[in-house]
């Protein structure tokens, strides 16, 4: 492929510190192994946010002879520096975990508070270690309460019980780091950021640097290094897991690249359109997609029968759409594989099982301590957990239908590459391409949602919607030759 003139810019860039805002499919990786690999001597190392994406980058490494660049993931190099296997790990401390060992016998409040005093302790925690911050004191309650933005019940909680709150998280995080109870993943990564580290290498290259979280934003501040942050401002979908959009944050040259070799221009002239009229509504100007494509034209239509990608906003859409594909002998492919999606799994049965009243079947230590689904429900609506609701939404909507459609989906189970129909949520999507899209309708946010949102500020918030017009900008770049896009 021959390189741009954008690409050559950031190629030759001799700035100790730069930015580069990529849009889909504009030649990122291609980008940063030729800027490697006109640099020979030096010690690069190269920082990716999941493990797939680590093995695919070191594997054109490996084809590319570049063995001056180590390739890890931002969790990976924490573990290694944190002394990460000194720690029991786990998972996810769960609420209830929280609930008998450090709140029930210490608050006079009803039952279905005290459960929601423990999901803050939880939540508050994990917004600590993935943050900037230092200490856990009252400026951690008042960025919580800003970024977060918890609903009103749970809001009255935290102003009555601050000084509880703050207290038991210590508490919890000193015995992860005593090694009394399990710590969770994210403890060692605080305790590398806390640790002021400095990496040995000459050069550090942040790939998706719009989903780096505080803490490692912080971290990469601390180093003598050069450093080069690429990403793309609009593929920033990951606000509910803390991503701070370092394109933002950083304070340093800009690089941009403007051209996809994806699709074609008229399709991105279109999604540009959309995306730039979104942030207008929003009275965002700061952000401007500028995208050109390529001029081999592709098609804004499903035309003839061959592997098309499915892409839903939502797991509880995505799973109605599947109905629409279960005629015929069609194959499914599910990206990131079936089980990831929680259609059908342990927590799934005992929410049915707790919907029908049949406690005795409930498998599920988290969902057992729930005596109604309506309490379940009303939980994880206060606690703006997605994934509970959307498994809660589920049971209600297919109750026992669920276990057939369930076996139906798994007997057309193949491979990604003899598949007819490759199903996905965006976030699944980010990062892959597909020949033919087909975006699920009526499942991402429109013109009119938007104008009707921005007319209600206090009861939307400006990150969140700013974020749902980046999902439908993700996933309408996801397609090679065929989509047929969303309404905006």
């Amino acid at each position: 492929m021959e390189l741009t003139n954008e690409q050559w810019a950031i190629i030759n860039a001799p700035e100790h510190i730069l930015k580069v805002n990529a849009v889909a499919g504009s030649g990122k990786t291609t980008t940063l192994l030729e800027y490697a690999k006109r640099r020979p001597k030096q010690r690069f190392l190269y920082l990716t946010f999941n493990k797939s994406s680590s093995d695919e980058m070191k594997k054109k490494c490996l084809v590319a002879n570049l063995d001056h660049i180590t390739v890890q993931t931002f969790h990976a190099l924490a573990y290694y520096y944190a002394n990460g296997r000194y720690y029991e790990l786990i998972q996810d401390l769960s609420e209830w975990t929280i609930f008998d060992g450090y709140v029930k016998a210490e608050l006079d409040e009803k039952r279905d508070n005290l459960l929601l005093i423990s999901w803050l302790i939880k939540d508050m925690m994990v917004f600590y270690l993935n943050s900037s911050l230092f200490y856990i004191d009252e400026t951690l309650l008042a960025r919580y309460r800003n970024e977060t933005r918890p609903q009103n019940q749970v809001d009255r909680l935290l102003s009555g019980y601050a000084e509880f709150i703050l207290k038991t998280i210590k508490s919890i995080l000193t015995k992860m780091k005593q090694c009394e109870i399990p710590a969770i993943h994210d403890f060692y990564l605080k305790m590398f950021h806390l640790s002021k580290p400095i990496l040995y290498y000459d050069i550090i290259l942040i790939d998706e640097a719009q989903d780096l979280s505080g803490v490692m934003l912080e971290v990469l501040k601390m180093q003598e290094a050069s450093r080069i942050f690429v990403g793309d401002t609009f593929q920033q979908i990951y606000a509910f897991r803390y991503a701070i959009n370092a394109l933002d944050q950083i304070d340093c040259i800009a690089y941009a690249l403007t051209q996809t070799f994806r699709f074609d221009d008229v399709l991105a002239r279109q999604i540009s359109k959309m995306v730039n009229r979104g942030y207008s509504i929003l009275n965002d100007r700061a952000h401007f997609l500028k995208i050109k494509g390529r001029q081999e034209k592709s098609e804004c239509l499903a035309g003839e029968r061959q592997q098309i990608a499915v892409i839903s906003r939502s797991v509880l859409k995505l799973f109605n759409e599947i109905a629409n594909y279960l005629v015929g002998d069609l194959k499914f492919y599910f990206e990131g594989g079936y089980e990831s999606y929680g259609f059908m799994n342990a927590r799934v049965f005992s929410v049915l099982y707790l919907y029908q009243g049949e406690v005795d079947k409930i498998s599920d230590p988290f969902i057992r301590r729930f005596s109604r689904f309506r309490a379940l429900r009303d939980f994880a609506k206060t606690s703006q957990n997605r994934q509970l609701l959307n498994t809660c939404d589920l049971v209600q909507t297919y109750r026992e239908g669920l276990f057939d459609i369930n076996r139906k989906i798994k007997q057309r189970l193949v491979s990604k590459e003899v598949a007819d129909v490759i199903f996905t949520t965006t976030h699944k999507a980010k990062g892959q391409e597909y020949q033919s899209v087909q975006m699920v309708k009526e499942d991402f946010i429109t013109r009119e949602q938007l104008e009707k949102a921005v007319k209600k500020p206090d009861e939307c918030h400006f990150h969140q919607l700013r974020e749902e017009i980046n999902i439908f900008y993700v996933a309408a770049t996801r397609a090679r030759d065929k989509i047929s896009l969303h309404k905006f």
